[in-house]
């Protein structure tokens, strides 16, 4: 049996009749006849009842028509799979990223994919979060990257968290507090605090009171705030301004020996994390999957 033979009989079930099925297989109907014969000899029994004008199927046919319809059903997958592939080398993928994840993940996923896959295109876009989720729904873009606690939890939305990252702060390499064995709050109040995105999540900041006492209102601490991540990360280098964010944010700088993270006198246990969203029910191709499976490597502690 092979592929052909499944065609003719679902052909023969679709239609209820040889000659239907012959006609809109483009064969005569003595061929398609022994084609269907041909099963039956190998399978060692009828396939279809030819009492009656519409050929209905034995308990056997029955059996081979639905096993047949799957094979069918992923042959015309596995084709299609094939072509989205063939589509990578020159397909395109628009990725929407909030603050975090362009400092994290922009100028790598560009270097990775000039380098792997050059023909591929990729457009990365910014903005606040509800403009990205509308831009995702008018299928604009075909995936974003954005902080969990900005998502709604709406049924259409398909979203796979990434992993949890650190929280720190972050200064230059020969800033005045890098000699001290721990920081308090009192001595960072001393400097301005940059913080990325709009404001800091109501989870963190109570972690921060109730890390440095809740007298001391860590809110009103903060100084600067932005959702250009890569300005406030330029900010501090250059002068003594400290961020406050995920530690990956400042990962090229940090491995540039350029910042560094401030010593605490205990564990911060803040992380922060971030999802990979698409719409739910939408077939993705393998180039977003190489995407997400990228994210997922890089929006990470290291």
């Amino acid at each position: 049996m092979n592929l052909q033979h499944f065609e003719h009989l679902l052909a023969v079930v679709d239609t209820g009749s040889f000659s239907r099925a012959a006609e809109r297989l483009h064969l005569t109907q003595p061929a398609l006849s022994r084609s269907i014969q041909a099963m039956e000899v190998e399978l060692g029994g009828a396939l279809i009842d030819r009492a009656g004008k519409r050929k209905g199927l034995t308990p056997l046919g029955a059996l081979v028509a639905s096993r047949a319809r799957r094979v069918t059903i992923e042959v015309s997958e596995m084709k299609r799979s094939a072509a989205l592939l063939a589509d990578l080398a020159v397909g395109a993928v628009r990725l929407a990223l909030g603050p975090a994840p362009t400092a994290v993940l922009a100028l790598p996923l560009l270097r990775h994919v000039a380098e792997t896959y050059p023909r591929l295109k990729v457009q990365l876009v910014g903005g606040p979060a509800e403009q990205q989720l509308v831009a995702l729904r008018d299928r604009a873009v075909d995936a974003l990257v954005v902080h969990k606690r900005l998502l709604p939890t709406d049924d259409d939305l398909d979203v796979r968290l990434l992993p949890e990252m650190r929280i720190g702060f972050v200064c230059r390499r020969d800033h005045p507090l890098c000699a001290a064995n721990a920081v308090s709050l009192s001595r960072l109040r001393d400097y301005p605090l940059a913080v990325s995105g709009v404001g800091l999540g109501r989870e963190v900041v109570q972690s921060l009171d109730a890390y440095f006492g809740k007298a001391m209102h860590f809110s009103d601490a903060v100084r600067f705030q932005s959702d250009e991540a890569w300005c406030l990360l330029e900010l501090v280098r250059s002068s003594d301004a400290i961020f406050l964010g995920a530690v990956e944010t400042a990962r090229t700088l940090i491995d540039a020996r350029e910042l560094v993270e401030l010593r605490m006198p205990k564990p911060l246990r803040l992380t922060s994390q971030f999802a990979f969203i698409t719409l739910e029910g939408v077939t993705e191709a393998p180039a977003l999957e190489i995407v997400h499976a990228f994210c997922a490597e890089h929006m990470r502690d290291r």
